[in-house]
């Protein structure tokens, strides 16, 4: 969980804002799940989670990264002044896939984090068609932004609508906790 989500968002950090913006989302998410897994007689009785000891320090943790993103952000909009680089795109994946690991909310974690999948999901059916079949191509580019940019989107288009999408997973995430 923790080297996949690393390399997802690793691969997700190709425009400016998108992997720090659906980061920010994914942690904010995160810190509902760590209050709720911290809450034993309330919310994660309720809910039907494990109360895991300590979890309300990883909501601090998960909403400084949260924090540290919109930060970011604020100097990342297009035209970017500030690149994170891999460095910060895979300490953000690695915080994630950990905290996720942490509170035993990994489903939950990989279905609000479906951005981040369907990057590194479209660089694997890329390379493995590209094998498989001497040189075609099921992308135009991959990861699949830079697919959704050579097909005439904006940067400023891909990467609103890559967050906007996260957000949709983000409800989506939170709201099958109840639902199971």
């Amino acid at each position: 969980m923790v080297a996949g989500m690393s390399n997802a968002v690793n691969i997700t950090d190709g425009m400016d804002g998108l992997a720090a913006g659906v980061s920010a989302v994914v942690t904010l998410g995160l810190v509902v799940l760590t209050l709720i897994a911290s809450n034993k007689q309330g919310w994660a009785q309720t809910l039907l989670v494990p109360s895991i000891a300590g979890a309300g320090e990883l909501a601090v943790l998960a909403g400084a990264t949260a924090g540290a993103c919109l930060g970011f952000l604020w100097f990342n909009c297009s035209p970017a002044q500030v690149f994170m680089g891999d460095t910060g795109s895979l300490c953000l994946g690695g915080i994630i896939g950990y905290i996720a690991v942490a509170v035993r909310q990994e489903f939950v974690v990989l279905l609000m984090s479906g951005v981040f999948l369907a990057e590194i999901g479209s660089v694997i059916i890329q390379v493995a068609y590209f094998r498989a079949t001497g040189g075609k191509r099921v992308f135009r580019c991959a990861p699949y932004h830079h697919h959704l940019h050579l097909g005439g989107w904006t940067e400023q288009q891909v990467v609103s609508r890559l967050w906007i999408v996260s957000v949709i997973l983000l409800v989506l995430g939170l709201a099958s906790i109840k639902v199971r």
